[in-house]
């Protein structure tokens, strides 16, 4: 155990991935449906507020009936919000609890338990939405195996929303190592336990938090990835799977795009050639 807790304390090479999944732990995502749920925090979905404005804004995109498809869904926040505003949806999303909450509380709208980086959808929707900067918690194969899937999803003209934290985020920001007591059991576990968190930085645009928890005969590593993208970082991305055109805004509620934004929203458009990038 010494060994592994050795290396485990040692700043992993980039974009390295760790085996423990948290989003189906049964205590773990107990936490996480709480954390979404709780209007008083942006941590896993954002405020009711922004969720009002942000859903009329994206389903004006679109017309009355279009099929919608939100992956990374988690209890179904958006999607009902978009069922409500007149749109077909269809939320996707790796957490069963999530799911069945989901299920439980909007009967509009159709939701699946599935990972969407194995979505498997043809031609198919108007638009994808990909919201509150899951995007840049992927690795670079993910979110190009990503890109080919939500490209083949969609309807030619059809549109793929997602957003981002810009570097504007980690201005000042500096790595740190920190540890916690949990003798009453916490987010992690419910079980006492010991947490050993770092946050490392790889340039001005990576960033991973990661978390070591140590209980009696276990220790657990989990890696949290985040990548920053500016407007040509994300076009130069998305242009290599066929998307022509992408329009930015600061956020997924529809804000003109600001150069000090802490975030940057795209929407991206499928089209049968493979044209050259539009930004505007």
């Amino acid at each position: 155990m010494f060994s592994t807790l050795i290396s485990l304390l040692q700043k992993p090479k980039l974009y390295e991935k760790t085996r423990e999944k948290f989003w189906n732990d049964p205590h773990i995502s107990k936490g996480m449906l709480q954390t979404h749920l709780d209007p008083d925090t942006d941590a896993a979905s954002r405020n009711p507020e922004f969720m009002d404005r942000s859903s009329k804004w994206i389903s004006s995109l679109l017309p009355h009936g279009a099929k919608l498809l939100d992956i990374g869904c988690g209890p179904g926040l958006y999607a009902k919000r978009f069922s409500e505003l007149g749109l077909r949806v269809t939320g996707l999303d790796f957490s069963k609890r999530s799911i069945s909450y989901a299920k439980a509380h909007d009967s509009k709208s159709e939701y699946v338990l599935n990972d969407y980086l194995q979505m498997d959808y043809d031609n198919e929707f108007d638009m994808i939405t990909l919201i509150w900067c899951d995007y840049g918690a992927l690795i670079p194969n993910d979110r190009h195996q990503l890109l080919d899937r939500v490209y083949r999803a969609l309807k030619p003209g059809g549109l793929f929303l997602l957003d981002a934290f810009t570097p504007v985020r980690n201005f000042g920001r500096k790595e740190y190592t920190s540890w916690e007591v949990r003798a009453q059991g916490g987010f992690w576990s419910p079980r006492p336990h010991i947490c050993l968190n770092a946050e490392y930085h790889y340039g001005e645009r990576i960033d991973l938090s990661r978390t070591v928890v140590i209980e009696d005969g276990s220790i657990r590593c989990y890696n949290i990835w985040n990548t920053c993208f500016t407007k040509e970082s994300m076009s130069e991305e998305i242009k290599q799977h066929g998307f022509i055109y992408a329009d930015y805004y600061s956020d997924a509620g529809g804000t003109p795009f600001d150069e000090n934004s802490e975030t940057l929203c795209a929407v991206i458009k499928k089209q049968d050639n493979h044209s050259g990038l539009r930004e505007n």
